[in-house]
């Protein structure tokens, strides 16, 4: 086998094995990995959205757009881009309208929050180490996005969320694969 070959062969396995989603196969993992990297960029271009504050997610070319958004003309905008990108069969939106800026107190508030919320979602069964939930914290709010096996799974992140002091509320948008 030719070294060429051999790094490709190579490459190939690397995704594979480092694919999240594991019913997916290697080159769907990389359509996926296409069109989320496409989307985000179309994101960053488009001056009517904050990239920033808007993850990608992208299962069997079904994209998710999540995260905290300004108004409706943000979260609009950012849902037409998305719609847009070539290989997008689908965009789901778990975008959440909350506008506002952050006190200091509050923003520190939020970091514990999400680093205690990343810790019990690692508890969840059939999660595993917690990737395939998106999380953001805003003001005592939890956004929960993602693509997950089950409902059970969906169900059981949002409770974990819940448990933790000073969560005002759970924006559960999880999709079940």
């Amino acid at each position: 086998m030719k070294i060429k070959n051999k790094a490709i062969l190579a490459m190939l396995l690397a995704v594979t094995m480092v694919s999240p989603t594991y019913a997916e196969t290697a080159g769907e993992y990389i359509d996926d990995a296409t069109i989320g990297s496409k989307t985000k960029t179309d994101l960053i271009s488009n001056k009517n959205v904050s990239a920033v504050s808007i993850n990608v997610e992208v299962y069997k070319g079904i994209v998710q757009l999540s995260g905290f958004v300004d108004s409706k003309a943000e979260e609009a905008a950012a849902l037409a881009t998305a719609r847009k990108v070539k290989g997008a069969k689908k965009v789901l939106d778990a975008l959440v309208v909350f506008s506002g800026s952050r006190s200091m107190g509050e923003a520190v508030d939020d970091a514990t929050i999400s680093v205690k919320l990343k810790t019990e979602l690692t508890k969840v069964e059939g999660l595993g180490r917690a990737i395939a939930i998106n999380t953001e914290v805003r003001q005592g709010q939890v956004l929960l996005a993602g693509f997950v096996d089950s409902a059970k799974i969906k169900i059981s992140a949002e409770d974990a969320a819940r448990g933790i002091s000073g969560v005002k509320e759970v924006h559960n948008l999880i999709a079940v694969k």
